[in-house]
């Protein structure tokens, strides 16, 4: 137990202050109860502490005591005081416990770079780990902080470049020396010689990628120039720091960019240093570049095109720089060179490439080489070749510098598809022209066409009458009735081996009557022309004879004679006959039902009627042949047999197709031969 020693009210232990008078107390100054006599001890005595007489407690605060004792709440104010105050003094002492640090002394910046192209860097300023690790050693086997050990010696171990370099050639932060005295100067916290080792080792924390907690952080740090200002932000761990009794204080400071050194803005792509230049002809287009005298001593560059050859007007080429010099480096965005004592200055990586719009080239006019195409034919539809296209009349720019090819051009009807290929040589542009479309990736110029009805057909059942009635056939026809009237004069029947069933007795004197009476067409029942073993169509003109024979019991006689053109087409309103493979004849038959016979049962093909009773033509009926009353006398004369020429036909229409067909795959081989050394021409 304690008394006041002013104004002796009684105190508890532990207490600093006065509950009544609010004297700060302190253990030297309280009066200390007498302690109690022990058991079985016996109490010594002492004539000071006896001559000693009691201190008389103060009226004034006995007057205060007593107020207090008859009214408490007198007592509550003061005592909220002096909590208030204890709280302060326990905030102050805590506040007052922690090294405080500019931020800003901490760190050193380093500007580098030219003048608006500058790079800031902020750096702790210290030394290397080294030289802590060891004057850690140093400093913690110091007595105490009035007896610290130094040994700056270990700053020889570095040379004075190297050690200017690592450190900036700026003076390390104080807060981060070796030397002892300044350490102890700056860290008036530190306490004893390990608060030094401990709270320099908070600064110098690193992370897992061995760099500083504690880092600089800019709003702008590329592109800067002289004068710029710069905020600066302090990036670090508080909580870390105040375990160590440290604060950090001016966090965030402004900076000014200073000692950059000017540098020369330079364009590669200058007018003064490169020239591009587009020449030839639209489509064809060749791209130049050309450096000039005005290089940079010092340095080289050099220029490279993504397309050189091949340009038209409007196509983009893409022309990057490869820049050498003695010396080149980044600096934020930008690139420097130096060359002969100046700094030269490319603003980006993007600042090498320089993208250029071809023009001035030559424009070409265009032609269609479909335009009033016309093809060359072979057959008709159902079975029609195209192998070729006539150029007659295309002209000779056309003719000279245009090559045409059939694709799907064989066995085609109306309505199929097929395509011809165009391929320009390179004379072409060189003439000034070019081929109107976009071409394949083989460089050829593609149009589809359709088989139409202006293209040959073979004559059918539907046209047949018109055929056999045509102006057009009209000479041929007419030339044929006149070789049967020369063939029966004077014809017995026995010498007709191109008759059947032709019976008359004599010989005739006089043909009365050579009378149409019906138009047939046998046409292919085959799907493929390969397959076809004969002609692909046959009109028959089926005449009836009338004859006078010398014959005195049956002077006359009536049997029929059939007329027939094979291959006959209808192209541009005209009627023909396939002139390379066709042929005409005729032959006999004693009745119809053996001209139904003998044609309508020919194997492979199909005949019908033409005109208004037009039908397929049926077998006949064997068993009920046609009758005829006719008698025949003969003079002996020579065969001129028309079936056996039609039999021999086909043996002639495949021996002229295949020279044909020679004839088209020589050409093809020739076209085939040019086209590599014009794609080579063009490639070049």
């Amino acid at each position: 137990m304690k008394f006041c020693a002013k104004c002796g009210a009684q105190m508890e232990d532990g207490m600093k202050f006065c509950g009544v008078c609010g004297a700060v107390v302190s253990d030297g100054t309280a009066t200390q109860s007498a302690p109690d006599q022990q058991y079985g001890q016996t109490q010594q005595y002492n004539p000071q502490a006896a001559a000693a007489a009691p201190k008389q407690p103060n009226p004034t605060i006995q007057k205060i005591v007593g107020k207090v004792k008859k009214n408490p709440l007198i007592a509550v104010i003061p005592l909220v005081a002096i909590a208030a105050i204890i709280a302060l003094i326990c905030i102050i002492a805590s506040v007052t416990k922690y090294q405080k640090i500019d931020a800003k002394d901490l760190f050193r910046f380093e500007y580098e770079g030219l003048n608006e192209h500058g790079t800031v860097k902020g750096v702790l300023n210290a030394y290397p780990d080294e030289l802590y690790k060891l004057n850690d050693i140093t400093l913690s086997t110091s007595k105490d902080m009035k007896h610290l050990n130094s040994d700056l010696s270990i700053l020889e171990d570095y040379d004075e470049e190297d050690l200017a370099e690592l450190t900036g050639g700026e003076k390390v932060s104080p807060y981060l020396s070796i030397d002892a005295n300044e350490l102890k100067k700056v860290w008036t916290k530190a306490k004893k010689p390990a608060d030094l080792v401990s709270m320099r080792k908070a600064l110098l924390q690193k992370n897992s990628k061995d760099n500083y907690v504690i880092k600089a952080k800019f709003d702008k740090e590329k592109d800067l120039k002289n004068g710029d200002k710069i905020k600066v932000t302090v990036d670090y761990d508080a909580e870390a720091l105040k375990k160590a009794n440290i604060k950090l204080t001016n966090t965030e400071f402004e900076i000014e960019v200073k000692n950059l050194e000017d540098g020369v803005e330079f364009d590669p792509f200058d007018s003064k240093y490169v020239k591009v230049e587009f020449s030839g002809i639209d489509g064809d287009g060749r791209l130049k570049i050309d450096t000039t005298a005005d290089s940079i001593e010092g340095m080289s560059i050099y220029y490279s095109a993504d397309r050189s050859s091949g340009l038209k007007n409007g196509d983009k080429v893409k022309v990057t720089c490869e820049i050498y010099s003695g010396r080149s480096e980044k600096s934020g965005d930008a690139i420097l060179y130096e060359a002969n004592g100046k700094y030269y200055v490319i603003k980006n990586e993007d600042a090498l490439t320089k993208e250029y719009e071809v023009s001035g080239l030559t424009e070409l006019k265009e032609i269609d080489p479909f335009e009033n195409i016309k093809f060359e034919y072979r057959g008709g539809a159902p079975f029609l070749t195209i192998y070729d296209v006539d150029n007659d009349d295309m002209g000779e720019l056309i003719i000279d510098n245009v090559d045409f090819n059939i694709d799907n051009g064989s066995n085609l009807k109306v309505g199929d598809k097929f395509k011809v290929k165009a391929y320009a040589y390179s004379s072409l542009k060189e003439d000034g022209y070019k081929l109107k479309g976009e071409v394949d990736s083989n460089g050829y110029y593609v149009k589809e066409f359709t088989v139409d009805d202006t293209m040959p057909a073979y004559v059918t059942a539907a046209n047949g009458s018109e055929a056999y009635a045509s102006a057009d056939l009209k000479d041929l026809i007419a030339d044929e009735e006149s070789e049967v009237r020369e063939h029966l004069q004077d014809a017995r029947s026995s010498w007709l081996s191109n008759a059947t069933n032709v019976k008359f007795e004599g010989t005739v004197e006089k043909v009365d009557s050579l009378t149409l009476k019906d138009v047939y067409v046998a046409f292919s029942n085959k799907n493929n022309y390969s397959n076809i073993s004969g002609y692909v169509n046959r009109v028959y003109g089926v005449y009836e004879v009338k004859v006078k024979t010398d014959d005195e019991e049956k002077p006359s006689a009536t049997f029929f004679v059939a007329i027939y053109i094979n291959d006959v087409l209808y192209a541009d309103g005209k009627y023909y006959k396939n002139e390379s493979y066709s042929s005409t004849g005729y032959n006999y038959y004693g009745t119809m039902a053996d001209f139904n016979k003998q044609v309508g049962d020919k194997e492979g093909y199909t005949l019908t009627k033409c005109g208004a009773g037009s039908g397929t033509v049926e077998k006949p009926d064997d068993s009920k042949p046609e009758e005829t009353t006719t008698t025949t006398t003969a003079k002996p004369e020579k065969d001129d047999s028309k079936e056996e020429k039609a039999d021999d036909s086909k043996a002639e229409e495949k021996k002229d197709e295949e020279k044909e067909d020679k004839k088209d795959k020589e050409k093809e081989t020739e076209k085939a031969d040019e086209k590599p050394a014009e794609e080579e021409e063009k490639a070049s």
